[in-house]
């Protein structure tokens, strides 16, 4: 199959595909974001005058990593600004044929679970188990919110990357080593941590894989549906399964302990770059693209 289901993202934005435009429409939710992301920051500490809010960190509660999840807003009031007044289109035309990407949402969500429980069975970095970090109950009580925080905040990702700017690339360059990597080298980059040492360059790179990985199934399927259901099992899994202690594990069921700056752990991510690998595969293969 060839990439030919791209212009299908592609043929909205070709009216409105001038690189300007799409250099200033980045420019500007990237800024507008900032400006939302400062005032609803301002508002944070606002009331931590009044009430004590240390339970917001995103390690210290499953409140907290909703409450961070939550800034994703920020972003897609950004998104819907410039769609609507710099592109005159909706939003919603990002994401393709919403029947279809409904249907291929499901079925590539079906190949993801049932890599994650491959990966599940699978030893932890340095022996260790995950231990309890949630009350079950306590899990369920918070699931439903925070799941639709964690939609918002994959959800605003792929519309950013896998839809506005890949399609708008894909509108004006017909090569794919264009509108397949910048917005993939974009994504990565913006998931550097310096704090990890030397490990945060294979964060970059398996980051590099997913971003390429979830283009390429866009660009074969036609709709966002198969990017969005692969991020959302991804995160869930890290954010609301097994966590890594220290690092967001508020609403996480089970936590790991491991240090992301330990060189030694260099395995982890040849395994996760692995099972990404596999669940893109599993997606063209359910989806025949």
């Amino acid at each position: 199959m060839t990439y030919a289901a791209q212009q299908t993202l592609s043929d909205p934005a070709r009216p409105r595909s001038e690189l300007w435009r799409t250099l200033l429409g980045l420019a500007l939710i990237t800024g507008l974001s900032l400006v939302f992301a400062l005032i609803w920051l301002l508002g944070q500490q606002w009331a931590s005058r009044h009430v004590d809010l240390s339970f917001l960190h995103p390690a210290a509660s499953p409140q907290g990593l909703i409450w961070t999840l939550s800034t994703f807003l920020c972003p897609t009031l950004a998104l819907w600004i410039v769609m609507r007044r710099l592109h005159r289109r909706r939003v919603r035309s990002l994401i393709g044929s919403f029947a279809l990407a409904r249907h291929q949402f499901v079925r590539v969500m079906a190949v993801q679970a049932v890599v994650v429980a491959l990966a599940m069975l699978l030893p932890t970095p340095g022996g260790e188990d995950p231990v309890l970090h949630l009350s079950p109950l306590v899990w369920l009580r918070w699931l439903p919110l925070a799941l639709v925080m964690l939609v918002v905040q994959i959800g605003i990702e792929e519309l950013v990357f896998r839809g506005y700017l890949q399609s708008q690339l894909a509108a004006r360059f017909r090569s794919p080593v264009v509108w397949l990597t910048v917005p993939a080298v974009i994504f990565a980059l913006l998931h550097l941590d310096p704090s990890i040492g030397p490990n945060r360059w294979l964060v970059i790179g398996v980051t590099l894989a997913f971003a390429l990985a979830a283009g390429d199934i866009t660009a074969r399927a036609g709709t966002l549906g198969p990017a969005i259901a692969m991020h959302l099992v991804n995160n869930f899994t890290s954010l609301f399964l097994v966590g890594a202690a220290g690092q967001m594990e508020g609403m996480a069921l089970f936590i790991v302990a491991i240090d992301l700056s330990d060189p030694t752990i260099w395995p982890v991510f040849l395994i996760e770059a692995m099972l990404i690998l596999i669940t893109w595969l599993g997606a063209r293969i359910v989806l025949r693209v």
